[in-house]
């Protein structure tokens, strides 16, 4: 479940292309460039455009909808920002009236959309920012845009990679051989507690739940393998100018189907949307615990969406927390595989600890298809938060701070989201291989 995205940054706002979360381009930073896996000749980013071709378009969709919204706002702030950029030949503008005329009006019709758009098309491909962008103001509005002018109708002409899945003897090689893995091992709740890349598989509060699907469902979408229900939850800070921060609790429900074809490359894959944009992954289990470790699963990715193609890893445990027993054996397994496992992000679950039970009494709904929505429980607790004793802010401030957020450098937001992010060398509770210490001798890793 990713976003969309090109190269090393964000384009369209993972997930995720500039509006989806961006992927960390392969041989980056903490994965050797010698691994096992490599993709097809003429895949890497020297063959794609540049950010701002992306940034370009996705600016002028919010000149377009910013003039149907307010003419004055179209002509000013925004129109500045583009600054000759804008590539016509990229941008077919009755489209958006004609083939995206509902998802248009209502993204016009709705602030926190237009602010998404714009905020994202500032960014011109910075990662961090356009992570922001999506956590302050993502909403269903934005997605159904984003979805219609990008992929349904092309309004937008930005895809450069070809849409469908990978096949099982074609998807790209694992950096180490697979363990084995059914459906029913990975039955229950799995709590992801180390990421490896920082764009998407480090943020907080991860939670993902696998259960059977209904046979004839089943047999209907995985004729190739066999399939199972995902539920996916994480959680982003959600900063708005004058008002308290929030968390933004996105859901998001996948079908993984488990490769039989003799000879596959992976152990399953899956297909889904976020932010609005398609995804398509190949999952590989490249390890699990021993009989007397904490239960783990080590998984490695790589998956793409129509603007550009990523890879991740993460460490899935029973319990929200890092399994304490089965560190050594995660550490030697992510060397093996090309990985330096200190580089890898320790995810904050700490929120489990108080939110679990109320998970289970009130689960919120998951919508019939992979799309990313806000939760019904963030809702519950906003409403019962402080917050809800503040009173309204008067039609002067929301205009101010509308301005505002239209017109504010919007990095800072993003930069505030990964400067949480701690990596493993920061836990001083393991060692370099990752051998637990006794309290008493805690130390950072060298």
């Amino acid at each position: 479940m990713r976003t969309a995205i090109l190269c090393s940054a964000v384009v369209l706002g993972p997930g995720a292309a500039g509006f989806a979360v961006t992927r960390v381009p392969y041989g980056a930073a903490g994965r050797s460039t010698d691994s096992a896996m490599r993709f097809p000749e003429g895949a890497g980013c020297s063959s794609w455009p540049r950010f701002s071709d992306i940034a370009a378009p996705l600016l002028a969709s919010a000149v377009l909808l910013a003039g149907v919204a307010s003419p004055a706002l179209a002509e000013n702030e925004l129109a500045l920002l583009a600054q000759g950029q804008i590539k016509p030949e990229l941008i077919d503008t009755q489209c958006f009236a004609k083939s995206c005329k509902l998802q248009t009006t209502a993204c016009a019709e709705n602030g926190d959309c237009l602010k998404g758009l714009t905020c994202a098309a500032k960014c011109m491909g910075d990662t961090e920012c356009t992570v922001g962008c999506f956590a302050r103001f993502g909403n269903q509005a934005l997605n159904d845009v984003l979805s219609c002018t990008i992929e349904d109708a092309g309004c937008l002409k930005i895809a450069i990679v070809a849409p469908g899945a990978d096949g099982p003897l074609d998807a790209p090689l694992p950096p180490k051989a697979l363990v084995a893995t059914t459906p029913a091992s990975m039955s229950g709740k799995w709590y992801k507690v180390m990421g490896f890349n920082s764009n998407y598989d480090c943020y907080e509060c991860q939670k993902n739940s696998f259960k059977p699907m209904a046979k004839q469902q089943a047999i209907n979408i995985g004729a190739s393998g066999q399939v199972v229900d995902v539920d996916v939850e994480y959680t982003m800070p959600r900063d708005r100018a004058g008002s308290p921060s929030k968390n933004f609790h996105a859901e998001l429900h996948e079908k993984l189907v488990f490769d039989t074809a003799p000879g596959s490359r992976r152990t399953a894959h899956t297909e889904g949307k976020m932010f609005g944009l398609t995804f398509w992954e190949n999952w590989y289990v490249i390890g699990a615990n021993d009989r007397s470790e904490d239960q783990f699963r080590f998984v490695y990715y790589t998956g793409k969406t129509l603007q550009n193609k990523y890879e991740g890893a993460f460490i899935y445990a029973r319990k929200p927390e890092l399994p304490a027993s089965a560190m050594p054996h995660i550490y030697k397994l992510a060397r093996e595989a090309g990985f330096e496992p200190t580089s890898f992000c320790a995810i904050d679950n700490k929120c489990f600890t108080t939110l679990e039970n109320t998970f289970a009494a009130a689960p919120p709904p998951f919508t019939p298809v992979a799309v990313a929505a806000d939760s019904s429980l963030q809702q519950t607790l906003e409403r019962a938060s402080a917050e809800s004793l503040i009173a309204p802010p008067s039609a002067l401030e929301r205009l101010f701070r509308d301005a505002n957020e239209f017109l504010e450098d919007p990095r800072p937001y993003g930069k505030a989201i990964f400067s949480k992010q701690k990596h493993m060398s920061e836990i001083r509770e393991f060692d370099f291989n990752g051998k637990q210490l006794p309290s008493e001798n805690f130390q950072p890793s060298r």
